[in-house]
């Protein structure tokens, strides 16, 4: 086994991380899964994992709602010429579980593993990340967790943004993928600026989201109402339950010159404006 795959920050929660990828291809032969400790960086198959063979004619409508634009947008982008096989493809692996809340990732390590091993065994043409809406071309995929294996929050954790009308004034970020460690996704709204990569706060807020997101995958848990103090921009920030999203907190912070919280975090984003990029919280 290799690199931290640790929970230094663990506190005992009820919640269930859930973990869902699907591989689009060829499936691997029933008894062709041959998954290696040294190779695939598994320890143990864990017994609440789940691995299935779907054919394409089995259930049409759920095999092409994962290819539908909700999901599939990506796949164009992602994979160039190669989409057509992916938009092609007959058959998916399912590899899923759900998990009573542990003090280490390695049930998170342990199923990447698995997955890993499905693309070796089968003839892939796409890995989709179910819960962070994420697609891997397979040689990336094996590329990052074949032939090394390191914890990295941004892996596991795709921040987005939109500029959703329900969301204004200013637009919103957000996490996807935080259900993989049994933890609240987590937003920041009323961002100000255009919809546009040059935005100083779409950059800053998703440094801020992907800090907080590697904090709780590392096993914290943070309540509705807590507040966290971020000495190197001086600031502090609080979390509250986001209204109408089920396991969702929105992260505000606090007006220096009030003590009181604010919509958005307008005054950490300024501060961390002036600073200028930096490493990540």
């Amino acid at each position: 086994m290799s690199s931290d795959w640790s929970r230094p920050h663990y506190k005992p929660s009820p919640s269930r991380p859930s973990l869902f990828y699907l591989v689009f291809g060829e499936p691997p032969a029933s008894d062709a899964l041959n998954i290696s400790r040294v190779r695939h960086h598994v320890d143990r198959v864990q017994p609440e994992l789940q691995v299935s063979r779907h054919p394409r004619g089995q259930d049409p409508a759920w095999f092409d709602a994962w290819l539908s634009s909700a999901v599939g947008s990506d796949i164009g982008p992602v994979f160039g010429d190669g989409a057509a096989a992916v938009f092609a493809a007959q058959h998916v692996t399912a590899v899923r579980g759900e998990f009573d809340d542990p003090d280490s990732l390695a049930y998170l390590r342990n199923t990447v593993g698995v997955v890993s091993a499905v693309t070796e065994a089968a003839a892939p043409v796409a890995i989709l990340d179910a819960d962070s809406l994420t697609w891997w071309k397979p040689q990336d995929w094996r590329r990052r967790f074949v032939d090394e294996s390191e914890f990295r929050i941004d892996d596991h954790v795709f921040i987005a943004v939109t500029d959703d009308p329900q969301a204004r004034p200013g637009l919103r970020t957000y996490t996807r993928g935080m259900r993989k460690f049994g933890r609240p996704e987590l937003e920041i709204r009323h961002l100000p600026g255009e919809y546009a990569g040059t935005n100083p706060a779409i950059r800053d807020s998703g440094r801020i989201l992907s800090g907080l997101a590697n904090h709780l995958a590392r096993g914290a848990v943070i309540e509705d109402g807590r507040t966290m103090y971020l000495a190197a921009y001086e600031s502090t920030i609080v979390f509250f339950e986001s209204h109408g999203k089920a396991h969702s907190l929105e992260v505000c912070d606090i007006n220096p010159d009030t003590g009181i919280s604010s919509d958005g975090a307008s005054h950490l984003l300024e501060r961390m404006r002036v600073a200028g990029p930096g490493p990540r919280e």
